[in-house]
């Protein structure tokens, strides 16, 4: 499916409105958003041609910039990188939990991810832990087309990795629960002579042997 290239709009352009833009000249796949640009995948490529030859140097935004709108380079690096890795996407076991990694730690707080993950469904949780992050939506189609377009894509200019979490209530993608620590496991006594228990009637006979010194 050959991406077509919308870009030149305002940053704070909603991913609905661009969808609703191209949704008048046919149905459209998916929108992967980015900051300022978008590639937008219809399902009939004459429907995409359509829409590039009307839309291309329309005003939109509320500074009613000029679009520009054309195929997308098929030699872009980027755009291969993304469909590579949105193949291997479908081999994963989806969840309503995202796995976010590699954002900025120190400068990316939790709005700023609700703000990137807000357009592809409702949000249940946000959580961000040291240096990285878990997003759950209400339903797993919302999370699924959450992930096919926020991967690899830029929060707080970095480059971000999303996956499933591997559990609902969010453990990281293939790890998995782990058997408990030795230091838990129930502990009998010491056996510091390494052969067979001591009788019990042992320390009697010494004392009685004490006695008899006497």
């Amino acid at each position: 499916m050959r991406p077509v290239f919308c870009g030149n709009f305002e940053y704070d352009a909603r991913q609905s409105e661009i969808e609703r833009m191209f949704a008048k000249f046919g149905k459209v796949d998916r929108v992967d958003m980015k900051t300022g640009f978008a590639f937008v995948y219809m399902e009939d490529e004459r429907d995409a041609e359509d829409a590039i030859q009307d839309l291309d140097n329309v005003e939109f935004g509320r500074q009613r910039r000029p679009l520009r709108v054309e195929w997308a380079k098929q030699g872009d690096s980027a755009i291969k990188r993304r469909e590579d890795a949105r193949r291997s996407i479908t081999k994963q076991r989806p969840t309503k939990t995202l796995f976010v990694v590699n954002f900025d730690p120190i400068n990316t707080r939790t709005r700023d991810l609700e703000r990137h993950f807000e357009p592809y469904g409702k949000l249940v949780r946000v959580q961000i832990r040291k240096n990285f992050a878990f997003v759950q939506y209400e339903s797993q189609e919302e999370a699924t087309k959450a992930l096919e377009s926020t991967h690899l894509s830029k929060v707080v200019d970095r480059v971000i990795s999303v996956e499933y979490a591997a559990r609902e209530n969010g453990d990281p993608p293939g790890r998995g629960r782990r058997s408990p620590s030795p230091r838990h496991r129930s502990r009998g006594s010491p056996d510091y002579g390494g052969g067979r228990p001591r009788s019990p009637y042992s320390r009697h006979r010494r004392l009685d042997q004490a006695f008899l010194c006497f």
